[in-house]
């Protein structure tokens, strides 16, 4: 879908579409966002990403998944409040159970002090989340074959997101209420709600984002073999997060 830009004469205004993005710059520069300032996305833009969403493939082209998108309806309200507990339940957890508050994450400017800061932000504000989009698939049974047909979608979505000037973040604590999800909205037993995308304008930036070199994650011809041509582009920065590496 293509916007039309403002003419001369036209006051600027706060949703001027952004300008186009490059699909490889969006591809390394899509990070995951978790704090939203309290603007609205817009119908249009909202349209464009859930059609992006659903051009990607599904096994067999089945086209098996259905996006439920939850803003400001009676409904989306008790649902985001409902979620809203499940995301805290699930931080809190996760912030205990990976020591969060320890070794480095004592340190105020430390990489993962600032994640929980973010992450305690997005679990404290979840209910004021200008949009969460529910992807769903079908498959109670088969919820992990079947996520294949629908994680590309929400990648698109993402991706959509980002080049339209928003932001959002793939996340599965929906998991702790699903049940009452279903009654709720009305979700039909044999569907899977498979992933919850929250969706705003970002307080914040997207920018590159940092994983590990290629020359860890890609091996040429059999496993471990090392791959003479896969080299990150020169400046890459690189994350320190993850598995600890092997060394020799």
């Amino acid at each position: 879908m293509i916007h039309d830009t403002a003419s001369p004469k036209e006051e600027p205004t706060e949703f001027a579409p952004p300008p186009p993005l490059p699909l490889l710059e969006g591809l390394a520069t899509t990070r995951s966002i978790r704090r939203y300032t309290s603007d609205p996305i817009l119908d249009e833009d909202l349209a464009t990403m859930l059609f992006s969403a659903t051009r990607a493939p599904t096994g067999s082209n089945r086209q098996n998944f259905r996006f439920v998108v939850l803003r400001d309806g009676p409904i989306a309200l008790q649902a985001k409040a409902l979620l809203g507990e499940a995301f805290r339940k699930g931080w809190s957890e996760k912030r205990s159970d990976d020591g969060y508050d320890q070794g480095s994450g004592a340190a105020e400017n430390s990489p993962k002090a600032r994640t929980a800061r973010a992450m305690q932000h997005f679990v404290d504000h979840f209910e004021q989340t200008p949009v969460v989009v529910l992807g769903c698939i079908r498959g109670r049974h088969r919820a992990f074959q079947d996520g294949a047909s629908i994680f590309p979608a929400c990648q698109n979505l993402l991706l959509a997101a980002r080049a339209l000037g928003y932001g959002g973040v793939m996340t599965g604590w929906h998991r702790m209420v699903e049940n009452e999800l279903r009654q709720l909205i009305g979700i039909p037993e044999e569907v899977t709600i498979a992933a919850t995308i929250p969706l705003g304008k970002p307080q914040g930036n997207h920018g590159p984002v940092r994983r590990r070199p290629l020359q860890e994650l890609v091996y040429d011809d059999a496993w471990e073999q090392p791959a003479a041509w896969a080299n990150d582009p020169e400046g890459t920065r690189f994350t320190q997060a993850g598995p600890p590496r092997e060394r020799p």
